[in-house]
């Protein structure tokens, strides 16, 4: 038993004496001075034991991931754009995530490499008719070949 363990539970047993000899005082009741001390040592000793004796409750063990999140060769964005078109493929009804994230690439490649926003007529002309299309109305479901249309649209830019 270490002085640190030790120290607390002596301020802990003092206070209770006192505490109990407060209260003693209050209800006229007057008990012998040592056992109320060697009950309260007892008492706060007997605690100290069963908390001694308790197991840590923090596991042992350390978990580690069987296969990681991405696959090797992967970035996070790359999975990240992955997951939004199979998403995507595979939902029952289309949501503008594809969409909206077609529309960051192709503006981050238009400001990039043509100094243009999307919204000007030079980039309606630099995106070309499908593409804007696509990235202009409202979300709707694509084909494999739409999207890799898309795709390689943008990186002709």
């Amino acid at each position: 038993m270490t002085p640190q363990r030790w120290w607390p539970r002596v301020a802990f047993a003092g206070v209770l004496f006192v505490a109990l000899e407060v209260l003693f005082v209050q209800v006229q009741f007057e008990p012998d001075f040592l056992r109320l001390l060697l009950l309260v040592a007892l008492g706060v000793a007997l605690v100290g034991l069963v908390l001694d004796s308790l197991p840590d409750v923090a596991p042992l063990w350390q978990v580690r991931a069987v296969r990681p999140s991405t696959p090797p060769g992967q970035d996070h964005r790359t999975s990240l754009n992955l997951r939004i078109i199979e998403g995507h493929l595979t939902g029952r009804t289309p949501d503008a995530a594809l969409r909206d994230r077609l529309a960051a690439l192709a503006e981050q490649v238009l400001r990039v490499r043509h100094d243009v926003g999307r919204d000007e007529a030079r980039a309606v002309e630099l995106l070309g008719p499908e593409l804007y299309r696509v990235l202009t109305e409202p979300p709707r479901r694509l084909s494999r070949a739409e999207i890799e249309r898309c795709v390689q649209r943008i990186e002709e830019l």
